[in-house]
């Protein structure tokens, strides 16, 4: 395949129904929407873990985060004890290939692969040119981005609390909060024009290195990572009361709590506000959500405008996804990190450009987000590093859109904020999930979707030993040791279970 320049783009924490295209006749993305209509839409794509760093780095590497080391964000350091946020083998990342083979390779925003602080957590460490997010990387204290509000007539980052209140603290209401009071930090106005908050930050800096890489006879592959729609939502108030909390929907299993569950899922409850946020809170949040979705999209709007504009677009590949999904409200639970049901790993996927054969497909292949990284590199007509452990989707691109790469998808779990490992296997009907220090999850999908009737202890004993049978040669073969709990663990309930 020739050489084609790549714009991949990447939300944070984004879910994939929270689209237009994905059937949601309340979320506005006509931009997203018509990007899929002109590419490949992946309707089963979904995050091998559900935490940021572990996810994006993951992208970065090619390889399993229990491979590669890096497995929770910076904050979890502690917990541990371990520099687990950093690769502990040698790894070969997409920039190095893409570098030796003559591309640009830059970013734009959100960084937060690696430490905090230190040259392992910055992206010109990979070889990845782009402006430098100090700590999480959250813009607002960022001089990059205070000197643009200044150059725009901002005096600097400042918001203000949204009408009937948008903060929660401690359990207690904020002052002047009005009715259903939303979570810590959940949201506020960023009284600016939509182009000058965040995300239109981020877009203007792509737009200025698709101008510069115009100018260029080489290659390029580009990185727009936003911070959104992950919270604090600090958008315009335009944005911010786009959506009538009256008009959300409310997830079929939002008090699915504590049906047989294992104990992390109410301690999820408890976080972030879960326990606390009424029906109207939890519709506020939604809302704003949405509000975020939508910003995002208008101003990439601007930067794929560009792309058409300059004729960019006759060489580009782009490429959109988002690092994991969120709970939003599911499950009882706000955030990610502590489960891994679908509404957190699951993730958009769209890919779209001249390469795609048949525009407009939907792909219903199970997908990972490992997969990316052998696409990045077969795109820029280079040989796929043996350490990978995805699978190129080039196949697809082609127009090979009923290839299937795999029957069924895994993912790992860390935990996030507290430590907490977990498994998953899931195919089109069932999902097991191992739980390292809990009773273990299993549900029919095709009855019970929306994963709220564990049947662990009611399932054939047959089907069950079939699910963790796989479950466990994937755990041979790519040596995890986290998930080699699962030979020991199962010998307590079920004495007929051996697996030599």
């Amino acid at each position: 395949m020739a050489k084609t320049n790549i714009l991949y783009i990447q939300t944070d924490q984004h879910r994939p129904d929270i689209l237009g295209i994905a059937g949601n006749n309340r979320v506005k993305t006509p931009n997203l929407d018509k990007l899929a209509k002109s590419g490949i839409l992946f309707d089963h794509a979904f995050c091998c873990t559900a935490v940021c760093t572990p996810s994006r780095g993951a992208v970065l590497s090619g390889m399993w985060p229990h491979r590669s080391g890096m497995v929770c964000n910076p904050e979890m350091r502690a917990s541990f004890g371990h520099r687990l946020c950093e690769y502990d083998v040698p790894v070969t990342t997409f920039a190095d290939v893409l570098n030796k083979k003559g591309y640009k390779v830059s970013n734009s925003g959100k960084w937060h692969i690696g430490p905090y602080h230190g040259k392992t957590g910055t992206s010109k460490h990979y070889g990845i040119e782009g402006k430098h997010f100090d700590g999480y990387g959250y813009p607002a204290n960022s001089k990059h981005y205070l000197s643009y509000l200044k150059k725009h007539g901002y005096k600097g980052f400042e918001t203000k609390e949204a009408k009937g209140g948008g903060v929660y603290s401690a359990g207690k209401p904020s002052k002047g909060a009005g009715k259903g009071t939303a979570g810590v930090g959940f949201f506020s106005e960023h009284r600016v024009k939509p182009e000058y908050s965040i995300p239109g930050y981020l877009c203007d800096d792509a737009i200025n290195y698709l101008k510069k890489y115009k100018k260029s006879d080489k290659p390029f592959f580009h990185m727009i990572n936003f911070w959104g729609p992950h919270v604090p939502v600090n958008i315009p108030p335009e944005y911010l009361y786009m959506y009538d909390p009256k008009d959300m929907k409310l997830s079929e299993n939002n008090r699915n709590i504590c049906d047989n569950r294992a104990t992390i899922h109410e301690i999820s409850h408890r976080m972030w506000g879960g326990k606390n946020l009424d029906e109207w809170s939890q519709k506020r949040i939604i809302a704003a959500y949405y509000g975020y979705v939508s910003l995002i999209d208008a101003q990439l709007g601007r930067v794929l405008d560009y792309l058409e504009k300059s004729g960019l677009a006759e060489n580009t590949t782009i490429i959109f996804t988002s690092d994991h999904g969120t709970t939003l409200g599911a499950h009882g639970s706000q955030d990610k990190g502590l489960n891994v049901y679908d509404e957190v790993y699951r993730i958009p996927l769209i890919i779209a450009g001249p390469q795609v054969k048949k525009p407009g497909s939907v792909v219903n292949s199970f997908i990972s987000n490992l997969d990316l990284t052998p696409t990045f590199v077969e795109l820029a007509g280079a040989k796929v590093p043996d350490s990978y452990d995805g699978h190129s989707l080039i196949p697809y691109i082609n127009g090979k859109t009923k290839h299937v790469i795999r029957k069924e998808i895994i993912g790992e779990g860390f935990g996030h904020q507290i430590p907490y490992p977990q498994r998953f296997i899931r195919d089109k009907r069932f999902k097991y999930i191992f739980n390292a220090v809990d009773h273990d999850e299993f549900y029919d999908l095709e009855r019970d979707p929306h994963e709220q009737n564990n049947i662990i202890e009611s399932i054939d004993p047959k089907i069950l030993k079939r699910y963790r049978q796989k479950l466990l040669d994937w755990v041979k073969e790519t040596n995890d040791r986290q998930g080699m709990f699962l030979n020991i663990t199962k010998f307590r309930n079920d004495e007929n279970f051996i697996i030599t």
